[in-house]
């Protein structure tokens, strides 16, 4: 997981690559908690690089959502989790932009 630099539009922008499953999600966890402390006026989480995601990342994603103001997850989506949204339901309640940039962009 790796924060992006912050471009002065108030976004904090976590892009996330590899795998998330119970053991791999700490990182990602601990940044959303910051998020939230720091009270972001945005979060865009940029899943574009998950080469595989277990429930526990999409529980993490709507705690997110309900948590955080203005929060996006950005693709594009990989079809492993575009699956795992669908199938959770979770596609239904996020906001998903189709990249970082249109994230930056939604109001």
């Amino acid at each position: 997981m790796t924060k992006l630099p912050d471009r002065g539009d108030g976004a904090l922008v976590l892009v996330l690559a590899g795998e998330f499953d119970g053991g791999t999600m700490a990182p990602f966890r601990s940044a959303l908690a910051e998020a939230r402390a720091a009270q972001a006026v945005r979060t865009i989480v940029d899943v574009s690089g998950v080469a595989y995601a277990d429930s526990g990342l999409i529980r993490l994603l709507v705690q997110a959502h309900h948590r955080l103001p203005r929060f996006t997850v950005a693709g594009p989506l990989p079809p492993q989790l575009r699956r795992l949204l669908e199938l959770s339901g979770a596609a239904g309640t996020l906001r998903i932009t189709p990249d970082v940039e249109a994230a930056r962009r939604a109001t």
